[in-house]
């Protein structure tokens, strides 16, 4: 990093004015500087009266910084501007300045302190600063799909649990006889286009419902779901007129499914629109094909991993960029003692902790060598949850060492599996030796768990 002669700390505000500090090094020789913040709107008259204002005590933007805190979507157009101008630009993440801020100030906070420990930060914890870097559109496209269908995801899962529920209102005894997939297939959907209601169905008839089942829905279905259809909607009217429920009621519930399933139909079609934008959008990221080399990587998860890592010139090493994903242990430590093997820290994107635990369920079945470490932390007792942390960090150690030698220009970046020797394989092969693992790793738990002496002290 180069000398920083000043910088300039800016906190930034969402709906109000930002402020900016500009300091030096203790006892470093040059113009006195204001100790008063500076407050500048977000727009072009803005930045260029903050760009004046810097420029009144420094002859040029050689050796000055811009440091601000990564707010919402502020941060960006301020870090581009001024690294266009010749500065040198950095980010600290919100937690840290709040920490750093709270040593000095225990008690107080403002936009000004904010902006005073942004501006003091290249001093007192520079490892702290993160460098901007310009990223491509084409990954910020990505990056911005991936996550509006990381979202769709959760909202039509929350939608579905709302749908079941409304369903068991009304249909619980239909339900009990059906699995999750047959209640959200296309199957029953024309189903309850047709009856929404079980009483609907009883007034329809049976022969008229077999009539119906045999033109419509019957070639998608199981044989005795036409069976459980008829019966569970017999029981769910009986018990609907046991209750003594009116027809009121049976129209507001009429009215409420239609309206859940209308709003799960759209999200469903959105999702199918992303996803088809994120096929095209793929095709401008090679470095997503990369990292589906993986084990346990597939299309969704590289594309997700591939648009949050890159830049990954941003990490100087594997360490900072696991530190980054946010699968890595607290540290506690007082004097000359240090307390690891703490809970995963709270940063990092949550979709990447998402998506690298659930490759890391499916890697650790594919690869030999994170079967073995599994098993290994299995036997010493730690919970899976923690076991597929674990894991979930070394995938994402290998694709940073992926990404990084595309990155320094090897054109045919290969994955290669290797045995608990270190010996180059096949996948195929790699298959079995990890299947055989946990094949040994399973009869070796049912022979502890038969063992007479693991009873006795059970009992």
């Amino acid at each position: 990093m180069k000398t920083i002669r000043v910088c300039v700390g800016i906190d930034l505000g969402r709906r109000s004015p930002h402020k900016a500090i500009l300091l030096a090094p203790a006892f470093s020789e040059g113009p006195k500087l204001p100790k008063r913040a500076f407050s500048f709107s977000h727009d072009k008259e803005g930045f260029l009266t903050l760009r004046d204002h810097i420029l009144k005590y420094t002859d040029s933007f050689e050796g000055v910084a811009i440091n601000c805190e990564p707010t919402s979507g502020v941060w960006l157009d301020i870090v581009t501007f001024f690294s266009q101008q010749g500065a040198m630009t950095f980010t600290t993440r919100t937690d840290v300045v709040s920490s750093v801020r709270k040593t000095h100030n225990k008690f107080a906070k403002s936009d000004r302190l904010d902006s005073k420990t942004l501006a003091n930060m290249p001093w007192s914890f520079p490892e702290r600063l993160i460098p901007f870097l310009p990223i491509r559109p084409a990954i910020i496209r990505l990056r911005a799909l991936s996550g509006q269908r990381f979202r769709l995801v959760n909202d039509i899962t929350r939608w579905k649990n709302r749908f079941i529920a409304l369903m068991e209102s009304v249909w619980m005894p239909l339900i009990i006889p059906l699995d999750k997939e047959t209640l959200l297939s296309h199957s029953l959907d024309l189903f309850l286009d047709k009856f929404p209601h079980p009483l609907d169905l009883i007034r329809y008839g049976r022969s008229r419902f077999d009539r119906w089942y045999d033109q419509t829905v019957h070639q998608n279905t199981a044989p005795e779901t036409r069976e459980n259809l008829w019966t569970g909607a017999q029981k769910s009217a009986d018990l609907w007129n046991l209750l003594g429920k009116t027809q009121e009621e049976q129209e507001a519930f009429c009215e409420m499914l239609s309206r859940t399933r209308r709003i799960l139909a759209y999200l469903k079609q959105e999702l199918d629109q992303i996803e088809k934008e994120i096929e095209q959008a793929r095709k401008q990221v090679p470095e997503s094909n990369v990292l589906q080399l993986l084990p346990g990587v597939g299309d969704v998860i590289s594309v997700s991993l591939s648009s949050r890592m890159i830049p990954i010139e941003r990490f100087s090493c594997a360490k900072k960029n696991s530190a980054f994903t946010g699968l890595v242990g607290r540290k506690k430590s007082s004097g000359k003692r240090e307390i690891k093997g703490l809970r995963i820290t709270k940063s990092g994107p949550r979709q990447i902790k998402r998506d690298l635990a659930l490759a890391a369920d499916v890697a650790m079945h594919l690869d030999p060598q994170l079967a073995a470490f599994a098993i290994r932390l299995l036997d010493k007792g730690k919970h899976y949850n923690k076991v597929r942390i674990a894991v979930g960090r070394k995938i994402a150690v290998r694709a940073y060492s992926l990404l990084k030698r595309y990155a320094n220009g090897e054109i045919n970046v290969l994955y290669e599996f290797r045995d608990l020797e270190n010996n180059p394989i096949t996948k195929e092969v790699a298959k079995e030796i990890a299947q055989t693992l946990w094949l040994n790793h399973e009869e070796k738990q049912k022979g502890s768990s038969l063992n007479p002496l693991n009873l006795v002290a059970a009992n």
